[in-house]
């Protein structure tokens, strides 16, 4: 959402950025105006008491603070009224906007940095990972599986949802699962590319395709004072992200045991959280907080990851193949995507044994298809507009609602 801030900045617009106030820093810091979420709209800094792994968190941090979020954003278009909303899928405020006629108010602009989660006939409902039906036998059984999603697994979910939705005054469900409602806004603005994703042909109307929000942007993080030492061996990269990196025995452990004794260069991003948390480092490897990924993935033979989708996709940019292992959540749909579009090997989500990392990384480093899918990939990245189409696409809509010149 920074990146979309910043690329209306640089086309002459003026921004309200609403945020949680851990994030005014890095708002303030791109030129913008930061408005806060206090912890009466932000449920996410205030989970309930039984849990983080239940309904009752989803319900709370989905729907819980749904009604302040109307007040504070209907209070932010009274004070100063706005050519358009743009919003990430978690902040569900904004879907009150839909109930009025699209002329008497901003445009909708929703923006997905996961794996895209619209159901449809050659898809399983989002979360299990699975790949698009090929058969006539795969297409009946998702059927079923979307069924029971909607009807038994989420059901509560989604009569909180509708219940919701009804009370705000905006557009109900409509029978659909809850997180197709994504495709009601005037834009649905992927970030990613349409070759990382599975076939769509039932395909909304509102959904566009715009790669990474920010491709290719120089990093501000500096090289570390180790990396003149890298030779020619090839680089393996591994990182469990900043979500889930709470236990380096996931997968950056098993990586380091894995490929101790192989002729590469391990890598390590910790994501912020101290090197001395790290195991002992073997010979082979290296470790810093915070890497600049414009550099390193530039030299990067092998991506080793949980699967979170922006460092996947800032990889395949760069044309790098995948192992991904130990994920949770949208990751499970990421690894899936990366087993599916050929670029790299998915471990599953369970703890991936040692050999079975060094197996995928032997694989990848001797089978060139991986890459070649890679950079076939990273070349659409390349070419993708990011966060500055959406900011075209938003002008041009405009122009579109502005009356011609008498």
């Amino acid at each position: 959402m920074l990146a979309v801030a910043s690329a209306l900045r640089d086309r002459g617009w003026r921004v309200r950025f609403v945020t949680g106030i851990p994030f005014a820093d890095d708002v303030r810091k791109i030129g913008v105006e930061f408005v806060p979420l206090t912890p009466e709209y932000d449920t996410v800094l205030t989970p309930p008491e039984n849990g983080r792994a239940s309904l009752n968190h989803t319900r709370h941090v989905f729907f819980g603070a749904v009604p302040a979020q109307v007040r504070l954003l209907r209070g932010l278009l009274a004070e100063e009224p706005a050519d358009a909303v743009v919003n990430e899928l978690a902040f569900i405020g904004t879907r009150v906007l839909l109930s009025d006629p699209p002329e008497r108010r901003p445009i909708v602009v929703s923006c997905s940095v996961f794996p895209l989660m619209l159901s449809g006939p050659d898809t399983a409902p989002f979360g299990p990972g699975l790949p698009p039906a090929t058969t006539a036998a795969r297409r009946g059984r998702y059927r079923l599986l979307t069924a029971f999603t909607k009807h038994v697994a989420l059901r509560p979910i989604h009569r909180s949802a509708e219940k919701l939705l009804a009370s705000i005054g905006a557009p109900g469900l409509d029978g659909r699962l809850f997180m197709d409602a994504i495709a009601d806004a005037d834009l649905l603005a992927q970030f990613s590319v349409t070759s990382f994703e599975y076939p769509r042909p039932d395909a909304p109307a509102s959904l566009r395709f715009f790669g990474p929000p920010a491709p290719s942007l120089p990093s501000l993080a500096p090289l570390p004072d180790w990396w003149d030492r890298l030779d020619e061996r090839p680089v393996v990269h591994v990182t469990q992200g900043t979500s889930f990196n709470d236990d380096f025995e996931r997968l950056v452990a098993p990586t380091l045991r894995a490929l101790a004794d192989r002729p590469v260069q391990v890598v390590v991003a910790t994501a912020g959280r101290p090197l001395d948390e790290l195991p002992a480092l073997p010979p082979n490897a290296f470790a810093a907080e915070y890497l600049p990924y414009d550099r390193l993935f530039e030299r990067t033979a092998v991506l080793v990851t949980n699967g979170g989708f922006g460092t996947v996709n800032e990889a395949l940019g760069y044309g790098v193949p995948i192992v991904v292992g130990s994920g949770f959540g949208d990751q499970v749909e990421t690894a899936a995507r990366v087993a599916w579009s050929g670029v790299g090997i998915d471990l599953g989500r369970r703890i991936p044994e040692e050999r079975r990392i060094a197996v995928a990384v032997d694989r990848i480093l001797a089978d060139p298809s991986y890459r070649q899918a890679a950079q076939r990939i990273g070349r659409e990245i390349r070419a993708s507009e990011g966060a500055a189409g959406v900011a075209r696409w938003l002008e041009e809509r405009i122009a579109e609602r502005e009356p011609a010149p008498a």
